[in-house]
């Protein structure tokens, strides 16, 4: 049975059909332990009165090898059916062009929602962020275009700026530009009032940087018309002063393309672990934040973490919160048990465990082994 949305919202049946995307290199392999370990705390949870129906959808390079395209328009309304499907690592195309992007453009999935967030049991290098517990909100397909210096359309462009608009750009330049628009801003915001919704947050931070007011000021306008979420406006130095010093002040961030990447790259490169989702007004897509890693495909040598952790964003998501919860309290058991996957083992005296290890030793603590 599939999901549907209603005037009132989304109903989601007991025996939920979902879809998966196995994915390439490693992906099969971190698909494989996310099942695991979501089928076995849904069965704890629910005692068989609620479960999921895996539907697998072929998208990547199994797709090509069997229909000769990379994203198959089969594949695209099988997940527009279901509206929620959970997605492996992708591999790029032999142009270079992004999977991941291309698929979010075809479901219309705008935000890009990432969690960061500190589980017990954790090695951090920092100390105060064993209280860190933050989503971050931005724009998932950014219009960006870089032109080359070398390029004979980036030399027109400079000459058109410089004649049109006084600055002087030297002809050994590259330019890099990434429009913004009022609407998806606004629609982003949007999102991110939903989502503190669903989820129990009380609190949106704009992030304002001194090079781009306008975001800030169109992120205003959405949240200020909401009365059961509040907001706050923090210019970007501020913020990584209060973050470090007290990060359970923030749960919500609502930030640009330009700063967001160097934010979620500074905070998963001290935490060790992010995982998400992209969203759009109805379907959903959870992801593993990870290459695919080819040259570790079938050594079971991956690190599954970031897509069993999608997996249990994606329970919160259909409101089944108590198997969530009981997958987040069985990761904590294990780290405190030393039962480390390599991506986050910063201990030279622990040897990381195998990818289908960690989702068994993650199932044994879900029934109290």
């Amino acid at each position: 049975m599939y999901i549907e949305f209603t005037d009132s919202g989304m109903v989601v049946p007991d025996v939920l059909t979902i879809g998966y995307i196995d994915g390439d290199g490693i992906g099969p392999e971190i698909t494989g332990a996310m099942i695991g370990v979501v089928n076995s705390a849904i069965e704890l949870a629910y005692k068989g009165s609620r479960s999921i129906e895996w539907h697998k959808i072929l998208i990547g390079t199994e797709a090509y090898e069997k229909f000769g395209t990379y994203v198959p328009e089969d594949s695209i309304k099988e997940i527009q059916k279901m509206y929620i499907a959970m997605k492996s690592t992708l591999n790029f195309m032999p142009d270079k062009r992004d999977l991941n992007t291309i698929l979010r453009k075809r479901l219309g999935l705008y935000s890009n929602i990432r969690i960061l967030k500190y589980i017990e049991g954790m090695d951090i290098p920092v100390n105060t962020f064993n209280r860190l517990n933050l989503t971050i909100i931005r724009d998932s397909t950014p219009n960006s275009h870089i032109f080359y210096h070398s390029s004979e359309s980036t030399d027109d462009l400079i000459r058109f700026i410089s004649d049109n608009y006084g600055l002087n750009i030297t002809p050994d330049s590259g330019i890099y530009m990434m429009p913004q628009s009022k609407f998806r801003t606004r629609k982003i915001a949007k999102q991110a009032v939903r989502y503190s919704r669903r989820n129990g947050k009380k609190k949106i931070t704009i992030l304002e940087s001194q090079q781009n007011h306008e975001f800030a000021n169109w992120c205003i306008e959405e949240a200020s018309a909401q009365e059961d979420v509040g907001y706050e406006v923090v210019k970007t130095r501020e913020f990584m002063k209060r973050l470090i010093a007290s990060p359970e002040d923030f749960e919500v961030i609502l930030v640009d393309n330009v700063l967001s990447q160097t934010l979620v790259d500074y905070l998963a490169g001290t935490i060790n672990i992010e995982y998400g989702s992209s969203i759009g007004d109805e379907c959903a897509v959870f992801e593993a934040v990870q290459s695919s890693l080819p040259s570790e495909a079938g050594y079971d040598a991956a690190d599954p973490l970031s897509f069993i952790l999608s997996g249990c964003e994606m329970l919160m998501h259909i409101g089944w919160v108590e198997a969530a919860q009981i997958i987040e309290k069985a990761i904590s058991a294990a780290f405190k048990d030393n039962k480390i996957p390599k991506d986050i083992n910063t201990r030279p005296d622990i040897s990381p465990i195998k990818c289908s290890e960690f989702s068994s030793e993650i199932i044994k603590r879900m029934n109290g082994a």
